[in-house]
């Protein structure tokens, strides 16, 4: 019983902390507008991303009282909402207090059982090396959690994968019984395995479900698995794929034998700042994901310091997405309706003409705004479409459309980015007579969407708050503008 009483006790001290320091920076021009955010501190991984109650319950990695990685101590933070975009701040839910977690409780899931709510998550042993083990807490409300006295309830992967890189389980019920994914590594090459169980509390190994031969990368990390359209998809967020960072795989599943056969590979996002996304099907049907906004250390345009962590945050959410499969397996991610219902002073201009000069588009709010910005490319005679954001001509972000290469660049080189990054990708609808590009800016994020929602690019963007204009130029000749629709985006 001690044990239970330090979590509960440490997480309502951290969540005292967190909201003493969330009134000190909450209208800081920097915070998002529409995002979810951190209250204070630092914040990475979804994790349990559920509906619980009726409600969508977002879990994630929480660190109180730092706004920077550090020792990578780990908390689990905790809020929830009724649509998707806003969201109430609930109490710390997990703290690092035991002998189980003592270096960190890592990633994992959410699941509503017999009127309680179970959290299985990665606990760091800081007794033997940080060694991983899955541990399991639960609650009667839903908000106050006790860790159960049995954990780790697996602490071996019970094969030849590696027992220092096994973490962040993932959990469903099919067949009768709980299945459960964990990430894993064997001999540098990513693996998914898979374990069953009939009380979520004794697992046995079924099978290495999916394994890297280098094109997944060195270590799975955040795997998660569902079914939409007929087809089943597997999530993982690899380590060793230089570039790529989160990524699909479509195909089947054979449940006697415990193994995915895939067949599609695809990119999540091709921006900068998106990792560890974690899907639900939600009472609609509709199958939402919702990914981490913001970097690791470890990838090519990070190197572990952040803007907003000298001011006391740093860390938060993409907005989520519907995911839909074409007939080739591959997935489309469109931002959510409940968007819509936040849209006001609608603006449009149609059939317009940009050259090097560009032209200027007005929004009632350019810093918090959402654009659908259609262009008729057999009329275009430019080599490159750009789109200028959040400008104030020295600190700008650049969206270029290469449309003699095939190719989108993000270019936040002119912002507070210090290390001058870009990002590429390829660009679909080059081949096409027209193409739509939609776009979100918040107050510290663009998101970008094109080629039918197959195409998405998410960055932190941190400029000055002047920093508001917004423009269309073509490069090499002119753009034909069919349309542009905007809308500020406010919340009550």
């Amino acid at each position: 019983m001690g044990n239970v009483n330090k979590n509960i006790e440490e997480a309502a001290r951290a969540t005292a902390y967190v909201m003493e320091r969330h009134e000190e920076i909450k209208n800081n021009p920097l915070r998002q507008k529409y995002h979810f955010e951190v209250p204070a501190g630092w914040c990475n991984d979804p994790n349990g991303f559920s509906i619980l109650g009726g409600k969508y319950h977002l879990f994630y990695q929480h660190m109180p009282y730092v706004s920077e990685p550090g020792d990578y101590k780990m908390y689990w933070g905790h809020a929830v909402s009724e649509n998707l975009v806003d969201w109430e701040d609930l109490p710390v839910a997990l703290a690092p207090v035991d002998e189980c977690d003592g270096g960190g409780c890592w990633s994992g899931c959410a699941l509503e059982l017999d009127q309680k709510v179970y959290l299985m998550y990665t606990g760091l042993d800081a007794r033997n090396g940080m060694q991983q083990g899955q541990c399991m807490a639960v609650s009667d409300d839903g908000i106050h959690f006790t860790k159960t006295e049995d954990s780790p309830i697996l602490a071996d992967t019970l094969c030849e994968a590696d027992k220092k890189d096994f973490r962040d389980p993932y959990i469903w019920r099919q067949n009768g019984e709980w299945n459960m994914i964990l990430g894993s590594t064997k001999d540098h090459f990513a693996q998914a395995l898979l374990y069953r169980s009939n009380d979520l509390k004794n697992w046995r190994f079924i099978n290495t479900m999916a394994e890297s031969l280098g094109e997944l990368g060195s270590v799975c990390e955040c795997p998660n698995f569902f079914e939409i359209g007929g087809k089943h998809i597997l999530f993982i967020s690899p380590h060793g794929l230089n570039l790529r960072k989160s990524v699909y795989l479509t195909g089947n599943f054979d449940y006697p034998a415990g193994k995915f056969f895939w067949d599609t590979y695809g990119e999540i996002d091709w921006g900068m700042d998106y990792y560890a996304p974690q899907v639900i099907k939600d009472g609609n049907g509709r199958c939402i994901m919702i990914g981490w906004m913001n970097s690791w250390n470890w990838m090519p345009w990070c190197d572990g310091t952040y803007y907003t962590s000298k001011m006391g945050w740093c860390g938060g959410m993409a907005l989520p997405r519907e995911l839909r499969l074409d007939e080739l397996g591959r997935l489309h991610f469109e931002p959510v309706q409940e968007l819509k219902n936040y849209r006001t002073e609608p603006a449009e201009m149609v059939s317009e003409t940009a050259g090097e000069e560009g032209i200027s588009i007005e929004t009632a709010d350019n810093s918090h705004c959402e654009m659908i910005i259609d262009f008729n490319l057999k009329k275009t005679t430019a080599e490159i479409i750009q789109l200028e954001v959040k400008s104030n001509e020295k600190e700008k972000v650049l969206v270029n459309l290469n449309l003699k290469l095939g190719e989108i660049e993000f270019d936040r080189s002119h912002t507070f980015d210090h290390l001058k990054s870009k990002r590429r990708c390829s660009f679909r609808s080059v081949s096409e007579a027209a193409c739509r590009i939609h776009v979100f800016i918040d107050s510290a994020s663009v998101e970008l969407f094109t080629d039918d929602y197959m195409t998405c690019m998410t960055n932190t963007v941190y400029v000055p708050e002047n920093a508001d204009r917004i423009k269309i130029r073509g490069i090499g000749g002119m753009v034909k503008i069919l349309k542009v629709q905007s809308w500020a985006i406010k919340k009550n």
